[in-house]
């Protein structure tokens, strides 16, 4: 199977584009332009829409394989006209095939309320940030006090923010 984005297939997609600007195929092109016009005014619902998008397909195979501009066309040339087809059908229906339901959008409203706080939380590191607990009786945390104190100083320091090279430097016991 050849990849969407490889040369043969962009040839393809364009050959069928060529095919359907050609004064013969207005017919064609009026009936995809009907049906993009059709779903794009009913209300989105991803099983109605499979079931109207294959019917399409079906139909424009049929209307495709008796049409005089693919009468003498093999079998490979009508399936890379179907391609294209399928492609330009998906590309003006993405936005409508790929939008979130009511449902998700209902869902991603309540969770971007409750993450606000964490939000709060990703704000640029500070000192304090980084002077973990006094006593906790780890000594794992007794080894970092050197180094964290060096990072404390080396931020206070220095105006602005210090350069990467000199942080590793500082905090290589880290």
């Amino acid at each position: 199977m050849e990849s969407p984005t490889s040369a043969a297939s962009r040839v393809d997609f364009y050959g069928f584009l060529d095919r359907m600007r050609r004064p013969e195929a207005a017919g064609l092109f009026r009936s995809i332009k009907s049906f993009l016009t059709s779903i794009s005014l009913d209300e989105p619902s991803a099983e109605a829409d499979d079931a109207r998008v294959q019917a399409f397909f079906a139909e424009m195979e049929a209307a495709i394989r008796g049409h005089p501009l693919w009468a003498d066309a093999t079998h490979q040339e009508i399936d890379h006209t179907l391609e294209g087809l399928e492609k330009y059908i998906m590309t003006k229906l993405f936005d409508r095939t790929f939008a979130g339901s009511p449902e998700d959008a209902a869902a991603d409203a309540e969770v971007s309320g409750q993450d606000r706080p964490l939000a709060a939380l990703c704000q640029a590191p500070s000192p304090r940030h980084t002077q973990g607990p006094q006593q906790r009786g780890c000594s794992c945390l007794l080894l970092m006090a050197a180094p964290v104190q060096t990072l404390v100083s080396a931020t206070t320091r220095r105006p602005g923010r210090p350069d990467t090279a000199d942080m590793c430097s500082r905090c290589q016991a880290l």
